[in-house]
């Protein structure tokens, strides 16, 4: 997830699309229906949940980053 995900902003960010860099993207987000794996791994996933959240920041994209429940 991490290589996809830093492969992605990457290419982003080449092509000035983060409205930080004057471009239409004002927000990126890392995850989708993480209630799934919640509900899937129980407290088992609030680590998973809380790296998915560190990794994407570590990225500094200049957006928020959203995860979504």
């Amino acid at each position: 997830m991490h290589q996809f995900t830093e492969k992605i902003v990457n290419m982003m960010q080449q092509e000035k699309l983060y409205v930080s860099q004057g471009g239409p993207i004002i927000l990126s987000q890392i995850e989708n229906e993480y209630g799934n794996v919640e509900w899937a791994y129980g407290a088992a996933a609030k680590p998973y949940v809380n790296w998915a959240a560190s990794m994407a920041a570590s990225l500094e994209t200049g957006v928020p980053w959203v995860m979504r429940q």
